[in-house]
């Protein structure tokens, strides 16, 4: 479900220009974000209806667009949106992930099935949710050819200069890379044993589905079951489970939520489960309902 509601914040982006208030003013072209003066940006509350991660695919905006920014519920197919900023068609993004998503209907609009992607800038400056048509398939038109010109003599220049600069310097930096490589395959081995230890205990998955469950007993009755925390991301749908520990032995435990993960190829269900010394996401087939 996480996943249906990081796709709704782009619909957002469609949104906006039908009457979620101004845009705050560029500053650089690309995106903005509002002034301490300024009002803070309208809110939107929006139905998600499906998601879908893409291809990363370049786009540029056909005129100046609203960017945005969302966040998920993390137990229903919701997703709120406000504005973060204008998009300007001098900039190329990849589009990676696809939402499709309801408005409210209103007395003088009916509701609308909008699309929408999330895209971010290649120098991670720029990103958020827009809507898909206000975007062209392709990078951004590039500048004057004179300016081309103009860089390519200074690149040219500085190419001699730095092959005069290189010759007097490669002595040194074969030095360097000596010492330089060794500290950087002992670095390496450090990180690749705190990587392993992190990952063990620490996952992250896409998000399927998550919904509200009737408060519902469940006992286990072979080994005691590890118990995660759940931490949901803001703009896409994705959540990071971390082992928290094991429940306690022949206690009965309440279901009040449940997500579906994709763990591989496989769907896993797991549900947020209540003791008075443990709390937090069980793997569903370890459970049995019922109380102990």
């Amino acid at each position: 479900m996480m996943k249906k509601v990081a796709m709704v914040a782009a619909a957002a982006a469609m949104v906006l220009p039908l009457g979620l208030g101004a845009i705050a003013p560029v500053n650089t072209g690309v995106t903005t974000a509002y002034a301490a003066t300024k009002k803070a940006a309208k809110k939107t509350t929006l139905t998600l209806l499906s998601s879908k991660t893409l291809k990363k695919t370049a786009y540029h905006a056909k005129r100046q667009a609203a960017l945005n920014k969302a966040l998920f519920a993390a137990d229903k197919a919701t997703v709120t949106i406000s504005k973060k900023g204008v998009l300007t068609p001098k900039t190329t993004v990849y589009a990676t992930k696809k939402i499709v998503v309801k408005t409210r209907a209103t007395k003088t609009a009916k509701a609308k099935t909008l699309t929408c992607v999330y895209v971010k800038s290649a120098n991670g400056k720029v990103k958020g949710w827009i809507a898909l048509d206000q975007l062209t398939k392709g990078k951004a038109v590039a500048a004057k050819k004179t300016t081309k010109k103009a860089n390519a003599k200074k690149a040219t220049a500085k190419k001699t200069n730095a092959k005069k600069t290189t010759k007097k310097a490669t002595t040194k930096q074969a030095v360097t890379k000596k010492t330089a490589k060794k500290d950087t395959v002992a670095a390496t081995a450090a990180a690749k044993v705190a990587k392993k230890t992190t990952k063990k205990a620490t996952k992250t998955y896409q998000l399927v589905s998550a919904k509200k469950l009737k408060k519902t007993a469940y006992h286990y009755t072979t080994k005691r079951p590890a118990y995660f925390t759940g931490k949901f991301a803001a703009d896409r749908s994705v959540v990071t489970l971390s082992k928290k520990g094991v429940l306690p032995a022949k206690k009965t435990v309440y279901a009040t939520k449940a997500i579906t993960v994709k763990q591989g190829k496989k769907t896993v269900k797991y549900l947020y489960v209540t003791t008075k010394k443990a709390k937090g996401f069980v793997l569903a087939s370890t459970l049995t309902a019922g109380k102990f």
